[in-house]
């Protein structure tokens, strides 16, 4: 049974009492006393009932200083608002109240449930939906300055060591022997390069035969020149070419043999920064775009980026679940996060209590209110019924007790 009901009931009890007791007044002390003390029940409960009505709307039709929450709004709400965003949602109780929690471990049980239910199917739309408004263009655009500002001396040079080291390898060493094989077969095809090269050499022979008459005579006999010696070192790296991809012992030696250059080669400090410098004037900012946005383009078109954030993601949270530095990191990134956002944006809190107490009418305000606090108040209208009646019969008491010794 609600405490209106009983205060209803109560008050109802008083009125009965008082009405059914009246003939009792008159035949003596214990009658008196008991109808005094419905009556001064009836008018206690009454002015309580009264004075609990006005708070909320009119009693019986009177409106002098009735209604009052419908009358004090501003003040009222203004009060709610500075004692809900200043006090009871403080940055501080806020954050009190969150520094006892353990988000870590909250975190570790949200990804164990939901992980792969929840979380993984959001990740893939946004990182699909990153590739598709992703520009390859714009990205190198802004990576390439960066980029080449992070491209020191230092980090060229242990670059240019790691890259020399890795080539070494039998592997990457034998791709770059086919490279170079490649390169140096297109080279034989080129007649240009072939005249300048005859040339060359006829001014070696020149050279060396002027050097002594005894030389010059053994060129004529042999009938050396330089078209022929040009002819000739064709010839013999074509023959080679031939014979490393048909001679699996020759492949293996010509491997072996630039593996061995090139290791040596990475451990020679002059060969490094020569290299490193080399990098350095080739990597300009605008070539480090284009080949920032020629891989960008390639991993956007294939889907590989996606494909990758995904992984990324699903690996992440795999070594999360069993990485317990990892939630303590999240536990404090997610707290100091909270803490600054609270500081910054406190005053959306704010925004959001006036909001939503203004978009209450006064019917509402008032039912909202009564609904929260009218049961504790119906407390006053009992104790006004039952308090009236013990100072009824108390008061009644006294004045008997009084006229008995004044006029006995």
């Amino acid at each position: 049974m609600k405490k209106k009901y009983k205060a209803t009931a109560a008050l109802a009890v008083s009125i009965a009492g008082a009405a059914g007791t009246t003939g009792l007044a008159q035949t003596g002390f214990l009658g008196g006393m008991v109808h005094n003390g419905f009556l001064a029940a009836t008018i206690g409960g009454l002015a309580d009932w009264f004075a609990i009505t006005a708070l909320f709307r009119k009693p019986l039709g009177i409106s002098y200083r009735t209604e009052i929450i419908i009358r004090n709004r501003q003040r009222i709400m203004q009060a709610v608002v500075d004692f809900a965003a200043n006090d009871l949602l403080a940055t501080e109780n806020i954050m009190k109240f969150v520094n006892q929690q353990d988000l870590g471990e909250f975190l570790t049980i949200f990804v164990r449930k939901y992980g792969q239910e929840k979380l993984m199917p959001h990740v893939e739309k946004i990182a699909v939906q990153m590739e598709q408004e992703l520009s390859a263009e714009a990205m190198a655009k802004l990576m390439a300055p960066h980029m080449k500002n992070m491209l020191t001396d230092d980090l060229l040079e242990s670059m240019a060591g790691e890259m020399l080291a890795g080539l070494s390898h039998e592997e990457q060493s034998k791709r770059l022997l086919y490279v170079l094989a490649e390169g140096l077969e297109q080279l034989l095809k080129d007649q240009k390069l072939k005249q300048l090269l005859a040339e060359y050499m006829e001014e070696l022979l020149t050279e060396y035969g002027n050097a002594a008459t005894s030389r010059a005579f053994v060129i004529g006999l042999l009938g050396l020149s330089g078209n022929k010696l040009a002819d000739q070192l064709s010839d013999k790296i074509a023959h080679w070419l031939s014979e490393l991809s048909q001679n699996p012992a020759r492949e293996a030696q010509a491997v072996a043999w630039l593996s061995d250059k090139l290791k040596q080669l990475s451990q020679k400090d002059n060969v490094v920064q020569l290299l490193a410098q080399m990098m350095a004037e080739k990597l300009t900012e605008e070539r480090l775009q284009t080949i920032l946005q020629d891989v960008l383009e390639s991993l956007l078109s294939k889907g590989a980026l996606s494909r990758q954030l995904v992984a990324w993601a699903e690996g992440y949270l795999q070594q999360f679940l069993v990485n317990t530095a990892r939630q303590q990191q999240a536990d404090s990134w997610l707290k100091k996060w909270l803490a600054d956002e609270l500081g910054k944006h406190h005053d959306i809190i704010t925004h959001m209590i006036e909001e939503r107490l203004g978009q209450l009418s006064d019917k509402e305000l008032v039912e909202f209110t009564e609904a929260k606090v009218a049961d504790d108040l119906q407390m006053i209208r009992i104790n006004g019924s039952v308090i009236g009646s013990l100072v009824g019969m108390g008061l009644y008491t006294i004045v008997y007790l009084a006229g008995q010794v004044l006029w006995p």
